[in-house]
């Protein structure tokens, strides 16, 4: 469970993933792994993640609150699914060859199932998000591309889930310190 900056971590864990496993051998360096649009005009970059989407999952959340210090209670986290394109950059000025495109769009299908669970640096700890490829048809891909008014690319669809949003909401709440109760039998 994170603040609001966990969207960002995850992607930036995506990001070092790429980069540590296919710099240099397929991509020169690190740079030219990034998170962009692929509408973005820079073409400095040969391999793009892009965040296309983001639904709560309702079937993992929580309706009990955090006890916290004190007397205070936080509200649940939001569970989310996170959904990422990856694709190759054609804009880019190290365009490279089909193969060697290929062997790209290989590798990285290897390095995220192998590092399908993810870990959370920040706690030294597996989070409970795990990356899973998605099963969408060649329309559902069309039609992500299409709405960008960009020409369809050829990519890796995948999603992260659940990531866990916490909530700031935080409540105070009295603790019972005393009771008094009374007994009388009844007469029938």
């Amino acid at each position: 469970m994170a603040d609001f900056s966990i969207i960002s971590e995850v992607s930036n864990e995506i990001l070092k993933l790429l980069r540590e496993n296919l710099c240099p051998e397929l991509i020169p360096s690190p740079e030219s792994i990034a998170l962009a649009s692929p509408t973005d005009k820079n073409a400095d970059f040969q391999l793009g993640l892009y965040l296309y989407d983001i639904q709560e999952l309702r079937e993992y959340q929580s309706l009990d609150t955090i006890r916290m210090r004190g007397n205070q209670m936080q509200y649940p986290p939001k569970p989310l699914n996170l959904f990422f394109a990856l694709y190759i950059n054609t804009k880019s000025q190290l365009m490279s060859n089909a193969e060697n495109e290929q062997r790209i769009l290989g590798r990285v299908i290897q390095v995220l199932m192998d590092n399908a669970i993810l870990y959370d640096a920040a706690s030294n700890e597996e989070t409970s998000a795990s990356m899973t490829l998605l099963p969408l048809s060649f329309e559902e891909k069309t039609k992500i591309w299409s709405v960008l008014s960009v020409p369809y690319q050829l990519g890796i669809y995948f999603s992260v889930a659940p990531v866990m949003l916490s909530s700031r909401r935080v409540r105070s709440f009295r603790r019972v310190v005393s009771a008094e109760f009374e007994a009388t039998q009844r007469r029938r």
